[in-house]
């Protein structure tokens, strides 16, 4: 499946805490793409709740389309 910029999403596996008091992200956390993959890269999702706005990196079996 492709993806494009910008388009909401889903995500399909947790993402826990990086560090203490981090943001953390159950599977089914939505969000939208801000970055497509380079040659063999991830996608840079915008996860709705992150207070920081960065973008966290998936790879295409972990997140579906929210449309």
């Amino acid at each position: 499946m492709k993806f494009r910029l910008g388009e909401r999403v889903r995500t399909t596996v947790d993402a826990p805490a990086g560090w203490p008091g981090a943001f953390s992200a159950p599977a089914g956390t939505p969000g939208t793409i801000t970055s497509l993959p380079a040659v063999l890269g991830s996608y840079g999702i915008a996860l709705d709740g992150d207070p920081d706005g960065m973008p966290a990196a998936y790879e295409a079996g972990e997140f579906t389309s929210a449309e």
